[in-house]
């Protein structure tokens, strides 16, 4: 009994290490889990440098472009000048919504 002892408690204490490597809190499965997290988050700041490229040469843009602040201003605040004319559609689902009070 006493040779065999040692070699159980080696294999005790490998079988634990092993465990532990793997399903521990620092262990490989956390390892992996986070490092698909870095990579989406790196992904992630990619993007948004990119849009914060386009953002920039956007206002760049309107700074130094009078026309296109121009159409801004004509999109996104509906001016018009006094020579032009606005034709408002409606939406694709209000179209196809039958009017209050009638039957289909």
């Amino acid at each position: 009994m006493r040779r065999w002892l040692p070699w159980l408690l080696l294999t005790v204490i490998i079988g634990y290490m092993g465990w532990s490597l793997v399903f521990s809190d620092h262990g490989y499965l956390v390892y992996r889990q986070e490092q698909q997290q870095l990579q989406a988050l790196q992904q992630q700041l990619k993007t948004l440098k990119q849009q914060r490229q386009q953002l920039a040469g956007e206002i760049l843009r309107l700074r130094n472009d009078p026309q296109a602040l121009e159409e801004l201003v004509h999109r996104e605040l509906g001016y018009v000048h006094p020579d032009e004319f606005v034709l408002i559609m409606p939406d694709q689902k209000q179209a196809e919504q039958p009017a209050a009070g009638t039957t289909p």
